[in-house]
């Protein structure tokens, strides 16, 4: 009897861990195609989001810069400085209102550029210039007053800029980008 009874019970396991080894792996097989899609939407989300995040926070820039200046030989922030502040001087030429104040937004921005390339952190310009020193930059007031008349320039909508401001503001900028080697 004692055989019989072991005879029975190993019958009796062995199918049922047979029927629900076969059932799991039904109802694993049948979501499989869902298991997959799901993991792969994620991936490419955090994928995405990971890049959108080194693009927003500009390490990116930052990084593809430093490969251009570095491993390549390139020195490709001076001659955008230089490209760039060709094309401000040409506003200031013109000399009409407009013309003014694009070239004053234009040499707040390669500053703003320069400092952000050169590893300052920071949101904007102001964040950046809050992070240097005297020593760093000889005429960091004179900056700081150029920097708030491009700010006077773009939030209070009835600031006049005349010539003699935007060229005094220029030469401001002019020289910082000389003590900082983007210009000659």
């Amino acid at each position: 009897m004692n055989p019989l009874l072991a005879q029975i019970q190993n019958i009796v396991s062995s199918s049922s861990f047979g029927a629900a080894e076969q059932q799991s792996s039904n109802i694993y097989s049948s979501y499989l195609p869902l298991l997959k899609t799901v993991s792969l939407l994620l991936s490419i989300f955090f994928m995405v989001a990971a890049f959108f995040f080194a693009v927003r926070t500009g390490w990116l820039a930052t990084r593809v810069d430093r490969v251009e200046d570095v491993i390549l030989k390139k020195n490709m922030p001076r001659r955008r400085s230089v490209k760039t502040w060709q094309k401000v001087q040409q506003y200031l030429y013109e000399g009409d209102d407009n013309s003014l104040r694009l070239a004053l937004l234009e040499a707040d921005n390669i500053l703003n550029e320069a400092l952000r390339l050169a590893g300052f952190m920071g949101e904007n310009l102001g964040d950046r210039l809050k992070k240097l020193k005297e020593s760093q930059l000889p005429n960091l007031q004179q900056v700081w007053e150029a920097h708030k008349l491009r700010n006077r320039l773009v939030h209070e909508s009835d600031f006049k800029l005349n010539r003699d401001t935007a060229e005094r503001a220029l030469a401001i900028y002019e020289q910082a980008f000389k003590d900082l080697g983007l210009l000659d």
